[in-house]
Order: C-alpha cells, then structure tokens, then sequence
C-alpha cells in the first residue's frame, strides 16, 4: 500500500490532482491511500516518519508556504519523495536543498503527474536493492542507497556507508561483491579495487572523486576520460 500527501489549501486544486494520482496508479495496479489537507499546518498536525511514501505540496499557500513546511519535513523523514506544485520558478533552486522528487506547474498536466509517478516507483525499487555480505559472525543487508564507495585493501575488502565502514568476511571475493553493484547505473569503477556510488559524489576533481562525505576517491588515469563522461551523463540524466 502506498501512502500518499496532497497538501493545497485549494479544494478544487486538490480534488483534480487526486483524480489524476489515482487515475495513475490505476495503471500499475498499485493499491494506494491518498490523504488531503487543506494546509501545511494541518499536515504537519499529523505527520510522522514514514507514515507517508509520497507528497505532493503546493508552495504557495495562505498561511506556511510549502518550501517552509518541507524542510520541517527533512528534518523528521529524509525518506519522504516530496513533489512541489508551482505557479512559479522562484523556490526551484530551494528545492534542492530539500531534495524534492520534482516540480509540478499548476494546473498539473495528466502527463506530467504520470512522468512523477513512474519516476516515484522507479525510485522505490532502487531503495529496495540491498547488497547482502557478512563481517566476522554479523550478517548485512545494506542498502545501495547507503553504500558511498567499496575498495580492496591489500588481502581485505572494505564497505564504506557514510559513518561507518564495513571490513567484509574473507569469503568474500572483490569481483562477486561488486558484480550486483556495477548493473546499477549509479555505481562505477573508477580504478582498480575501487568502485563508487555517483549519488555520492560531491565533486570531481583532476585525479579524484571527492565523495560527500568529505573522502578523496583516486581515479586511475587510464580511466579518467571515461569516468568523466560516466559521472556528467549520470548528472543530466538522474540528478538535474
């Protein structure tokens, strides 16, 4: 069952867009639960972590305008795909900050509601992927989401999530574990004994990949040219 927020202080904005996401949904089969509320505060009244998969809120409303209310929102669910309705560009920049799923104009075009909701479910499953390997006795299933980058170092091969690392059970081989790895289009090996998540990459410098958790990454030179176009088509095609 996925949950869903519509947060408008338009009644009759908030009835269309609820035809169109269940309209939607209808297609995939999906059962869904779709919520109204009339304003951010009433939302906001309610709203617990993972109680809601989706949320779309309009940015301009009488009282908290809905850029307010999202980062309200990260601060209790990282998780949340938040979806702002817009009948303007002025907060576009704003939402990168609280890391919104996408912008929608107002009055939303079936079409484009359609687009969001495929790209919802298409992030869903990447959330669900998870690399399953063993430390010592202590069996793990991580998340691909929460790997930053996985390296071999000398006879041992280190998983690294953003506050920890994980050193991997000698059972394991450097080529099995980042096989599941390198057929997901955010991973990429960069040089030998070294692949990275590029949802994790801050910035690429001349011979590195600074992760955004502050970790320096080397970059073979043989590899640097192809890197680099791996990294700017990831970009334009998952993150802009």
């Amino acid at each position: 069952m996925i949950k869903i927020s519509l947060v408008d202080d338009d009644p009759s904005d908030r009835s269309f867009l609820h035809s169109l996401v269940s309209g939607s949904f209808e297609k995939t089969g999906i059962a869904v639960e779709i919520s109204e509320f009339e304003s951010a505060e009433d939302f906001l009244s309610v709203f617990e972590p993972e109680i809601f998969d989706l949320c779309f809120l309009d940015i301009y409303m009488k009282k908290m305008n809905g850029m307010d209310a999202a980062r309200q929102i990260r601060e209790l669910d990282p998780e949340l795909a938040i979806v702002f309705l817009t009948s303007s560009a002025d907060y576009v920049y704003e939402g990168y900050e609280v890391q919104a799923l996408r912008y929608l104009t107002k009055p939303p075009v079936p079409e484009k509601v359609h687009a969001v909701i495929d790209q919802f479910l298409a992030q869903t499953v990447l959330k669900n992927r998870r690399l399953a390997v063993s430390s010592g006795k202590q069996n793990y299933e991580v998340p691909y989401g929460k790997i930053l980058y996985i390296m071999s170092v000398g006879n041992n091969i280190e998983l690294h999530l953003k506050d920890t690392c994980i050193r991997l059970s000698a059972r394991h081989t450097f080529t099995k574990t980042i096989e599941p790895l390198l057929q997901d289009f955010r991973f990429i090996s960069c040089a030998r004994g070294v692949v990275v998540n590029l949802a994790h990459v801050k910035a690429l410098e001349k011979d590195r990949f600074l992760m955004d958790n502050g970790a320096p990454i080397p970059i073979s030179r043989r590899q640097y040219a192809a890197v680099n176009d791996a990294y700017i088509d990831f970009q334009f095609e998952h993150m802009l």
